[in-house]
């Protein structure tokens, strides 16, 4: 086997993974887990800010009212 059939051979192994990487199918897949890992990774940020800056949001008029407002509206 010389070089030039060794490189036509990968080529063609190339040519079959790119065909299978840009299937309808599996972009489907890979978007729904990119966008699963961003809700979650949103999630995990904001949970974080809202826990550091909590006091500083309580302090406000219309922010406590309407957690008490939600407070009690959840409460038997």
């Amino acid at each position: 086997m010389d070089q030039h059939s060794k490189i036509i051979e990968h080529l063609d192994l190339l040519n079959r993974q790119v065909a299978r990487q840009n299937s309808i199918g599996r972009m489907f897949v890979v978007g729904i887990v990119y966008g699963i890992g961003f809700f979650v990774g949103s999630a995990i940020i904001a949970t974080i800010a809202l826990g550091i800056l909590g006091p500083w949001f309580a302090q406000i008029d219309w922010v406590r009212s309407g957690f008490e407002a939600g407070t009690a509206f959840l409460r038997p």
